[in-house]
């Protein structure tokens, strides 16, 4: 019998191993029918996955956090690829120093994503006021149009992932300022989870397992077998091989394959969102976690692509 499931990305560029797994053929074969939705946006990712739009969602903890503290009745259910602070500061060449950045425009995927709050701290240690000097753009579906948008002056900078950082490098369109952390003192947090509501947890419980254990396995092929892995990323975001190599070059430091949270990120970024507000209170662990769906750190059997 085929079981179909919903798995929710935030750009049509995100929720890599998912969309390798599938195409591989991973879940197939467990008789699964994996459809990848776009839902740009953190908080809207935790909406739509509350309201059984999708099964699981990845999305970035600030805004899966804040969403548990606002009542939405979620749980995290394991880490995405990019456990680690994979985004990079990139800017217009005219932006030199940061004065420059005042009175300009700067982006971030939506309100109250991951970049909308890192951009927003880093700019604000360096005497930017992120609410007076700069405006923020809201990019949502344009996202994916963020080089386009730099290079039309519509925009100046944002955080980026590898694949824009390398894309924009070649193409003279930026200038990698390079990580949060080396900008600024800003916590190193569990950047991106797997989220599923409460209802689907409870009503699905053996088919969100299978869906997350094909996914960490899927970490374990792309990680054995990085030309593979490679090819992947120049299809999905229609480079050249060598953008893809330098975009897995610059990601792959704070990358993890295995679908495990990172505790003590994970309690640094409870710790950030009630200082800044975005929870009523310090949440536990225990509120925000089913621990049930960590796996163990131990090598499942190897996969094979389908032919």
């Amino acid at each position: 019998m085929t079981r179909s499931f919903r798995y929710g990305a935030v750009t049509k560029h995100a929720a890599v191993l998912a969309r390798f797994g599938a195409e591989a053929g991973f879940f197939a074969r467990e008789g699964i029918t994996l459809t990848i939705e776009n839902v740009y946006g953190g908080p809207e990712m935790s909406a739509a996955v509350e309201r059984g739009e999708v099964d699981v969602g990845e999305v970035g903890t600030p805004p899966g956090l804040t969403a548990i503290g606002q009542g939405r009745r979620i749980r995290i259910v394991g880490s995405a690829l990019d456990r680690g602070l994979a985004f990079f500061l990139i800017a217009h060449p005219e932006i030199r120093d940061w004065p420059d950045f005042r009175g300009k425009t700067v982006a971030a995927l939506s309100k109250g994503s991951c970049g909308y709050w890192y951009l927003r701290d880093i700019l604000a240690q360096h005497g930017v006021d992120p609410d007076r000097d700069v405006t923020f753009r809201h990019l949502g579906a344009e996202f994916d149009r963020q080089l386009d948008l730099i290079a039309a002056g519509e925009i100046v900078a944002l955080l980026a992932g590898g694949t824009y950082v390398a894309l924009g490098e070649q193409q003279g369109i930026v200038r990698n300022w390079g990580g949060p952390q080396t900008l600024a003192d800003v916590p190193s947090i569990q950047w991106s989870i797997q989220i599923a509501s409460e209802a689907f947890i409870a009503r699905e419980p053996e088919l969100l397992r299978d869906v997350l254990e094909i996914v960490r396995r899927t970490g374990h092929y792309v990680r054995d077998n990085p030309d593979e892995w490679r090819a992947f990323v120049a299809r999905l975001f229609d480079v050249s091989d060598e953008i893809a190599a330098r975009s897995i070059g610059y990601e792959l430091p704070y990358l993890h394959f295995d679908g495990q949270i990172d505790g003590p990120g994970l309690e640094r970024a409870l710790d950030l969102q009630y200082r800044i507000g975005s929870t009523e209170r310090r949440l536990s662990v225990d509120e925000v976690v089913d621990l049930r769906y960590q796996p163990a750190p131990t090598p499942a059997p190897a996969l094979r692509a389908i032919a």
